[in-house]
């Protein structure tokens, strides 16, 4: 175990490394995921003549510029990773490793969280200042709210790990995470609080983890969900990240089997 910590920490310490000096690029990228900010400013729009569904332009500000923050912190790139690194036969000197490359693209992924946090704050401080919101936070909703990131995020990362080890299989696996985007586009809450839907589809989508990787969350660190609806939020998230872990784990044995047999 304390030779796990240490090769996480170096990991991380690298990774760390590597995303602050590539700050510019993360800029671009958030940039390019700045989707919740127009939505924000429809939907202030439509809440201007009188509140939309419970929805105020303020109560629509807060939410938005928290699901950009939710969707920063939770974006995930490991697929792309995965599949050029199993179709050009660059995962192989990582196996040589006595770590799982799981680690490796983990300690990335935290990195750039770590150095997204202070480019967000900028944004989002402007974001509040010139719409007006506001933000109460409670320490019960701010430590429920970091359970809730944290698993959307595991959530989020371990399922394009999943598909990403598909690659093993298939050549076209972007195309299903394409097709995952779509559904978690429209189904997890940048286009609308979910409490707008329809309840049929509200019902519907529960059975599913998008409302689990941003509405979710976003809920929660503004104090609408408490008692018995959050513990039932968190366990279902604890159950999602129980699915794509083990998911990510079989196909991982199962995959080096096959890339073992042709000889990579």
């Amino acid at each position: 175990m304390s030779y796990f910590w240490r090769v996480t920490r170096a990991l991380f310490a690298r990774s760390l490394a590597v995303m602050t000096a590539y700050r510019a690029e993360i800029v671009i990228w958030m940039i390019s995921g700045s989707l919740p900010i127009i939505m924000m400013f429809i939907w202030i729009g439509l809440a201007e003549a009188g509140p939309v569904g419970g929805f105020s332009a303020g109560d629509f500000a807060a939410y938005f510029l928290m699901v950009f923050f939710v969707r920063q912190m939770t974006v995930a790139w490991v697929i792309w990773e995965l599949d050029r690194q199993i179709r050009l036969g660059e995962l192989s000197p990582k196996l040589l490793r006595p770590l799982d490359p799981f680690w490796e693209h983990a300690m990335d992924h935290l990195a750039g969280k770590v150095v997204r946090i202070p480019l967000l704050i900028p944004p989002l401080a402007l974001g509040f200042w010139l719409t007006g919101a506001r933000l109460e936070l409670a320490l019960s909703s701010v430590l429920a709210f970091i359970l809730a990131l944290s698993a959307a995020w595991v959530i989020r990362f371990c399922q394009q790990y999943s598909f990403g080890l598909l690659t093993f299989w298939f050549d076209r696996v972007l195309g299903l995470e394409q097709v995952w985007f779509a559904l978690y586009f429209g189904l997890s809450g940048m286009l609308a609080p979910l409490s707008l839907y329809p309840e049929a589809v509200q019902r519907v989508i529960a059975f599913t983890p998008f409302p689990y990787l941003i509405d979710f969350p976003v809920r929660v660190l503004l104090g609408q969900v408490s008692g018995w609806e959050l513990y039932h939020g968190l366990m279902v998230q604890a159950l999602w990240v129980a699915v794509f872990v083990c998911l990510r784990w079989f196909l991982w044995r199962q995959g080096l089997k096959r890339y073992g047999a042709v000889g990579a």
